[in-house]
């Protein structure tokens, strides 16, 4: 691949990098494509960003902290280290930024065990116990708002139909509101998009 550099881009895909810290000089195959023309698309995608992690349901630290657990759960770098110096400035802990990865890491895990035991759609899987330590869940550093938001966000891109349910219905039993939730989506979204050109 040709080493495409940053002043080779049209604007609105030089915005996309800046948007996320990105070096200068970074390129992929999205990116020589997608940065080759104008692009209307670039332009959106840098502003959907700003608009979701400016949340008026959510605090700075929550929204980077979502964002950070997406990337995370996306094996994205770029993406991840960019969102971890935004929760760290708006005061997140280094705990914090430790459990927004061990929670990704963690619905991995349970939303491949609850999928299979959707498709399956056999009775005898629900009463089998998955057998798996899960004590990060019943005394999250982030608290039990943020944990199960972020537990929430990662399901709906991994697609647990089961444990989407399950996290909204835990979120909404402790006070959180559907417009936080869906902020918490649209977070994971943008994130996601993200995702498919820059990394």
């Amino acid at each position: 691949m040709a080493n495409t550099t940053m002043a080779g881009y049209e604007e609105g895909t030089r915005g996309v990098l800046e948007e996320v810290g990105v070096a200068a000089d970074h390129a992929n195959a999205a990116l020589e494509l997608l940065g080759a023309v104008p692009s209307r698309y670039a332009r959106d995608l840098k502003l959907n960003l700003k608009a979701v992690l400016k949340s008026a349901h959510l605090d700075d630290k929550e929204t980077a902290l979502l964002a950070l657990s997406v990337a995370a759960n996306l094996k994205n770098d770029l993406l991840a280290a960019h969102f971890k110096g935004l929760a760290m400035a708006a005061g997140a802990t280094a705990d914090e930024v430790a459990e927004a990865v061990a929670c990704a890491s963690l619905l991995s895990a349970n939303n491949v065990l609850y999928r299979f035991r959707h498709f399956a759609g056999k009775e005898k899987y629900n009463e089998l116990r998955p057998g798996l330590r899960m004590n990060i869940m019943m005394n999250p550093a982030t608290g039990k708002h943020l944990f199960e938001l972020m537990s929430l966000a990662v399901s709906a891109v991994n697609g647990c139909e089961q444990c989407v349910k399950s996290h909204e219905a835990a979120l909404t039993g402790i006070g959180t509101t559907e417009e936080q939730v869906w902020d918490a989506i649209r977070i994971a979204s943008v994130v996601a998009s993200y995702d498919r050109i820059v990394h």
